[in-house]
């Protein structure tokens, strides 16, 4: 008999009515669990995350703004300015690489994104070795690329991200 009623006994906390019993002894607590923290602790994971997940395509993005071909004329580098932020934002400066008999955009590979400093140029070294100059008065992120193993990401969230490892032999960014 003393073996089945020790049996019987729960600690008070692990019942049902005694965590009704708290959201009705707490009702402002629980609002504030449910319309602050849980909104806080969704921003903290989406920025903390966001870097490892990136995936480095402008999606179509932008306006074209300067095109080169190499100089055998296998590929063509494009030039894309994407504003962000309305009035008080920016433009990011997206380079995208081509083969030049392929006319469907959507095989383009993109090999720089930084944020627009004002100087920009695209000049071909060699066949697949282009460089990009970005650059101002206070800012310079002007890079020389091999266009079939580089990449640079002004802010080295490609570098970091799961998704983009197989896209690329090297990654370079700014030295924080």
């Amino acid at each position: 008999m003393e073996h089945s009623d020790q049996s019987k006994i729960k600690p008070k906390w692990i019942t049902t009515s005694s965590l009704k019993s708290w959201v009705r002894r707490h009702p402002v607590s629980l609002i504030f669990i449910l319309m602050i923290g849980l909104p806080v602790v969704a921003l903290t994971l989406f920025f903390t995350l966001r870097p490892y997940l990136s995936t480095f395509d402008r999606s179509g993005e932008g306006d074209l703004s300067f095109s080169m071909s190499s100089p055998n004329g296998e590929y063509t580098a494009e030039l894309y300015g994407v504003p962000y932020g309305g009035a008080a934002g920016g433009v990011t400066i997206w380079v995208d690489v081509r083969k030049t008999a392929d006319p469907n955009a959507s095989n383009a590979k993109s090999i720089y994104r930084a944020e627009f400093h004002g100087g920009n140029h695209l000049e071909w070294e060699s066949d697949n070795t282009l460089r990009i100059e970005n650059w101002s008065e206070y800012s310079n992120e002007t890079v020389t690329l091999n266009i079939d193993e580089e990449i640079y990401d002004g802010w080295g969230w490609a570098c970091s991200s799961l998704r983009t490892k197989d896209r690329y032999v090297r990654c370079l960014a700014p030295a924080s």
